[in-house]
């Protein structure tokens, strides 16, 4: 998907945010872009496990990108990829070890 042609970056901000906040509430999310209105809007979801996160958009040289958290990142061209990434879960989920093996490894039964 190409970018929208804006005639301020404030406006091509507010339609990347736009197209993001689609994306992740197709996939379920709670969204809010606060200062909406502003040439500095800030999109605002909630993760699995109830972490709020603020993405925002920002130009590097001619193209435009996604931040959120300290080093998350993702092109704005690819806003649902960036909704699946943000979608996701932050916590593994982890199967207990005796649930799949229900005897430990080298365990040696002793012989009378």
């Amino acid at each position: 998907m190409s970018l929208v042609k804006a005639s301020t970056p404030g406006e091509t901000r507010r339609v990347m945010l736009a197209r993001l906040a689609d994306e992740l509430r197709k996939r379920g999310r709670r969204v809010l872009v606060a200062l909406s209105d502003s040439d500095h809007p800030v999109l605002y979801t909630v993760r699995d496990g109830g972490r709020r996160v603020a993405v925002v958009a920002v130009q590097a040289g001619d193209s435009w990108w996604y931040l959120w958290g300290k080093h998350e990142q993702m092109s704005a061209d690819s806003s649902g990829l960036a909704a699946c990434f943000l979608g996701a879960s932050t916590e593994a989920d982890v199967i207990d070890l005796f649930a799949r093996r229900p005897e430990p490894r080298g365990h040696v039964k002793a012989v009378a």
